[in-house]
């Protein structure tokens, strides 16, 4: 079962894509930014941008019924590796127990510090069912 996960954000995507797709217990989420419901940069050091782009994946697992606990894969895009070390101390703090699997690669970015994406393990059976009383 392939889902593609809308979330309110979709509006200002700027491309042909999805925010994210559900593919049976896996939910792929693309690319995040720390970019606001316009398209603004939010934050100017590596610290901001790195907490404003984890909201912005918490938000988009959570309309695709994950959560940050769930991810088990994410790949890390800075636009300058000699701020791996400050990146890393945000991002510690939003995976505080389990560490998930992680790529950390320098590239250059459309004017952000900091690109995230994840993958998330999230078993269908496990979803919050919505329950008619």
């Amino acid at each position: 079962m392939l889902q593609m996960i809308h979330t309110p954000r979709d509006k200002a995507c700027g491309g042909h894509y999805s925010h994210a797709v559900r593919a049976g217990d896996f939910i792929f989420v693309s690319g995040q930014t720390p970019r606001n419901d316009l398209r603004a940069v939010v934050g100017k050091t590596i610290e901001e941008q790195t907490a404003v782009t984890l909201e912005n994946v918490r938000l988009t697992l959570e309309a695709a019924g994950g959560a940050l606990e769930d991810v088990v894969k994410v790949g890390v895009f800075l636009s300058n590796l000699a701020d791996a070390a400050r990146f890393d101390q945000v991002y510690a703090s939003h995976f505080p127990t389990f560490r998930p699997a992680r790529t950390t690669v320098g590239c250059a970015l459309n004017g952000v510090q900091v690109e995230i994406d994840v993958v998330a393990y999230v078993p269908l059976s496990a979803r919050k069912q919505e329950v008619v009383l």
